[in-house]
């Protein structure tokens, strides 16, 4: 255990944390605060810590404390710019470092993000900050508008710069430290280190100083991992029979399109549970709706996109569910950190198609825990569940009890000749009666023996299907298209495959004839879903694909595909290993991941 009055903070840094009811510094707390005190901040780090575990702080006390000690002139340009991913990252990381710096009124601190008036925050520019906290985007826009200058800067600070990589600011990130003076501090902080930003840090950074806390991209250990096995077309039911399976949940349900994300909400807040949906097309006003709804429990279910729910810091979630797997690794990891957090434990539900399940085990070497595979609950496991926790709750029910007293007189000849037994039960009855009626037949969720070597066989028949020989002309009834996405994308054939069949919402039989290249894919589709794949795909949330009808139409065998800019043949399965289906090159993309510009071809 780590005092916060043994880091070496000044008294009103001290007071404010003591005001805020904080006595004991995080192992990222007690790890870096000591050590950039030692030095006023005047050394690179790179800190490697989990989501939730207090990185604002380990780098917000020592940023403030040392402008405190440098209090002079009125300042004009800002002399600390810490960078965040997304608007709700921002906005949470000023509100903290003000209420750390409630004693220090001196210190100017202004966030700047999209979606809200330039020409306000341009207006607080003018009159000087000591402390930017800003989005990328946003931040340039201001810096090309020569509203910004980055002469004056001591300290840089990347917060969930994995997060940046991701959502595509690297080259912004990467111009800002261009423009930075000679002496300028980066202190990177990130729950990861993928590879190109470790290659920053090597461009950028003078022998920083590194701490580390838990193994490299490791799971939290506060958090349980359960993984579902079902049918695509029970995956509704088993997220509705998981949620009904823990009543008082608070969890954010995570899917991978927009679409998809509407219409499971949608589906939600029709069968009556209170959900609601965050993903790209909301404003930015509807987004804040939401998560203040989020926020205050009015709504306990947030479903929600992996780009929309980046940098969103929610405390006691109980648990985080995967309507569908992402499609990359660390997604997985960035996703169940949002439960566990500070101290709680956490509950991470993954729904698991067949064709799914082989990325499972490339799960558990990325995040080093065991996923359990589990069992649905069954119906009465359900019931009992749901009578258990509302009997508990109005056994401790105490408030509003004057109210009912006044009428309860009243009411008592309906009851007349009933056992406590027999009314207990009416009430119950009254109470869950569109549970019990949802909950009349059993439906069994769990793909069970047969139907899993079923779906092995399609699987197979499919895998072989589109690498077996030259093949016969398209039919009719099929249109084949190319698409922007290939191997320095990191996608394999299977990858691009499931991609395309979850993202177009198809069958197991509708995508064929699937090829990869370096740069970009191929794949056959029924000619009726045709509009309708090509119009999801490229209004899913990864931004930046397209897709096109294919010059020549016909399906491509192994010894019959079409060959890349190169020359070389295309790949299909035999193609280099990506994504969830082996390593991926160092300086591939991760399926998945946002495209905030379109692939270079």
């Amino acid at each position: 255990m780590t005092l916060f009055n043994t880091l070496g903070l000044n008294q009103p840094l001290l007071d404010a944390i003591d005001a805020l009811g904080f006595t004991e510094a995080t192992p990222i707390q007690a790890e870096t605060i000591p050590a950039l005190l030692a030095d006023e901040g005047k050394r690179d780090m790179i800190a490697l810590a989990q989501t939730g575990t207090g990185k604002t702080a380990a780098f917000g006390l020592p940023i403030l404390q040392i402008l405190d000690s440098q209090r002079g002139a009125e300042p004009k340009k800002p002399s600390v710019l810490i960078l965040s991913p997304t608007r709700e990252l921002c906005v949470q990381i000023a509100g903290e470092m003000e209420k750390y710096a409630a004693n220090m009124r001196h210190i100017r601190l202004l966030a700047v993000y999209g979606g809200s008036s330039i020409r306000t925050q341009q207006t607080a520019m003018r009159k000087g900050i000591d402390i930017l906290v800003a989005t990328p985007g946003r931040m340039m826009d201001l810096a090309r508008r020569g509203d910004v200058q980055f002469d004056a800067l001591q300290t840089l600070v990347l917060d969930e710069s994995d997060e940046m990589l991701n959502m595509g600011f690297l080259d912004d990130v990467r111009e800002v430290l261009e423009q930075a003076p000679d002496g300028m501090n980066t202190w990177l902080f990130s729950a990861t280190l993928p590879k190109p930003i470790e290659k920053i840090t090597k461009e950028f950074m003078e022998d920083p100083l590194r701490v580390q806390i838990g193994q490299r991209n490791m799971a939290s250990t506060q958090v349980e991992h359960f993984a579902f096995l079902t049918t695509r077309e029970n995956r509704y039911k088993g997220l509705r029979r998981l949620i009904d399976s823990s009543p008082g949940m608070y969890a954010m349900i995570f899917c991978t399109t927009k679409v998809e994300t509407q219409e499971t909400a949608e589906s939600l807040i029709g069968d009556g549970y209170t959900a609601a949906a965050l993903h790209g097309d909301l404003s930015q006003q509807q987004r804040d709706l939401v998560m203040h709804a989020f926020r205050t429990k009015q709504v306990r279910l947030l479903v929600c996109t992996d780009v929309a729910a980046r940098g969103i810091d929610v405390k006691e979630i109980s648990h985080v569910i995967h309507h569908r797997l992402p499609n990359d690794l660390e997604s997985y990891n960035h996703r169940s950190g949002r439960t566990g957090r500070a101290g709680n434990t956490g509950i991470s539900w993954a729904m698991v198609t067949n064709a799914e399940a082989r990325k499972l085990t490339a799960l558990e070497r990325e995040i080093k825990r065991e996923i359990k595979r589990a069992q649905f609950p069954s119906r009465n496991d359900v019931v009992l569940g749901q009578l258990q926790h509302f009997a508990q709750k109005v056994a401790a029910q105490s408030e509003g009890m004057e109210l009912v007293e006044e009428h309860v007189a009243s009411l008592m000849p309906l009851f007349e000749g009933l056992s406590t037994k027999e009314l207990v039960s009416k009430f119950l009855a009254a109470e869950f009666d569109v549970l019990f009626r949802h909950y009349a037949e059993h439906v069994d969720l769990d793909l069970n023996r047969s139907e899993r070597k079923r779906n092995d066989r399609q699987d197979r028949f499919e895998r072989d299907g589109e690498d077996r020989g030259p093949r016969h002309a398209g039919r009719a009834d099929e249109q084949r298209f190319w698409i922007n996405l290939g191997e320095k994308h990191g996608f394999t054939w299977p990858l691009l495959k499931d991609f395309v069949r979850e993202v177009g919402r198809l069958g197991d039989f509708d995508v064929q004839g699937v090829n990869v290249g370096p740069a970009h894919g191929y794949f056959t589709i029924p000619s009726g879903r045709a509009d309708e794949v090509r119009s999801a795909m490229e209004n899913s949330e990864f931004n930046g694909i397209r897709v096109k009808l294919d010059p020549v139409e016909h399906h491509v065998g192994r010894y019959d595909r079409p060959r890349d800019d190169n020359g070389s043949r295309m790949r299909g399965r035999g193609g280099r290993p990506g994504g969830f289906s082996g390593g991926r090159r160092d300086n591939a993309r991760p399926p998945g991941r946002p495209y905030n510009r379109s692939p270079r071809r």
